[in-house]
């Protein structure tokens, strides 16, 4: 669990940095005095589940950061941080998880965290492995390929799970950010990184659409770019 919190105001900062350690001692928590950095980090590769970023900073503004860090990944949760409730409808319009609001009491941290974690519940999806069963939240994975009767699971970090499921069922078990491109692979399209009239690309590999499917590929590829693009997010599935 990696979560980033993005303030210039130090104090503010160190404080939210000390609730959230206590409310939530299994995470890993960066800190950032602008915006700009935590973009950076992100264009760098760097992953991070939950994102509080506050809306007034010296010549930033924190919404349209958080409209940037989307584009990168849409699935990120991000909570909007101000001393002011002006901003509500405007956030909560971007599909944001909570509107935080300073002086902020512990109870408003506690909900925050009881959202992510209900939400996250959903976006999970179970991988039966031959000795093991893993809960692989759906944003880890890149790409799912089948191969002789397994499915080989590729996700953001580099690693692969192997497990026993035939493309159709495990396809069935997701939501709908992935689209199965032709017979033998399933993508999530937060990963593809460009898609021409007959291919589309994640990390350097280039996986070909099906000839039969692919003018229906490319419509609901380009309707979840466009989705995200007015701050919308994936759906989940029930």
């Amino acid at each position: 669990m990696k979560i980033a919190i993005c303030d210039d105001i130090k104090e503010d900062l160190a404080c939210l940095k000390a609730d959230l350690n206590e409310l939530w001692q299994e995470a890993e928590i960066d800190t950032y005095e602008s915006g700009t950095e935590v973009v950076r980090q992100i264009q760098q590769g760097t992953y991070y589940d939950l994102i509080f970023l506050d809306i007034f900073m010296k010549q930033e503004n924190g919404i349209e950061i958080g409209k940037e860090i989307r584009q990168y990944f849409p699935g990120i949760e991000l909570v909007y941080v101000s001393n002011s409730r002006e901003f509500g409808p405007e956030v909560y319009e971007l599909n944001a998880l909570h509107y935080l609001v300073k002086p902020y009491r512990t109870e408003a941290l506690k909900e925050i965290k009881r959202r992510f974690l209900e939400l996250d519940r959903k976006r999970t999806v179970v991988c039966l492995g031959r000795e093991q069963k893993q809960e692989v939240p759906y944003h880890m994975i890149t790409y799912i390929e089948s191969a002789h009767n397994n499915l080989m699971i590729h996700l953001i970090t580099g690693s692969v799970l192997k497990i026993r499921d035939s493309i159709q069922g495990f396809m069935e078990k997701l939501d709908d950010r992935f689209l199965r491109i032709n017979r033998g692979v399933i993508v999530n399209m937060e990963a593809i990184e460009r898609m021409n009239g007959d291919s589309c690309e994640i990390g350097g590999i280039t996986f070909m659409l099906s000839r039969r499917e692919r003018a229906e590929n490319r419509r609901r590829y380009n309707d979840w770019l466009f989705k995200i693009a007015m701050g919308g997010k994936e759906n989940e599935k029930e």
